[in-house]
């Protein structure tokens, strides 16, 4: 299983337009095959920060969908706003255990 878990760190005043297009993108991410979880979440202390969380199959089954059509749209949104950095790191998990 690989986890994917980063922030985004955006102007404020570019913040609804930043989750305006996350929401179009996890929407269709979420149909994915093997993709278990993708969500952007904006922080409820910082409003320059959105946290990202992603859970996937496998490496194999998160490759397609850095090809897909809603990325690249995802992409070309990001380009009209400031995004004034991101840090994503990937996980791969041996296991996992419901708490």
């Amino acid at each position: 299983m690989i986890v994917i878990s980063g922030t985004f760190t955006v102007d404020p005043a570019d913040r609804e337009a930043f989750l305006t297009a996350a929401k179009a993108v996890m929407a269709d991410t979420l149909l994915e095959a093997g993709c278990h979880a993708y969500c952007f979440s904006p922080s409820v202390t910082d409003p320059a920060v959105v946290h990202l969380f992603e859970k996937w199959d496998s490496e194999d089954a998160l490759g397609p969908h850095m090809k897909t059509d809603h990325i690249r749209a995802f992409g070309r949104a990001l380009k009209d706003l400031k995004v004034l950095g991101r840090e994503i790191s990937m996980y791969e998990v041996a296991s996992e255990k419901k708490m």
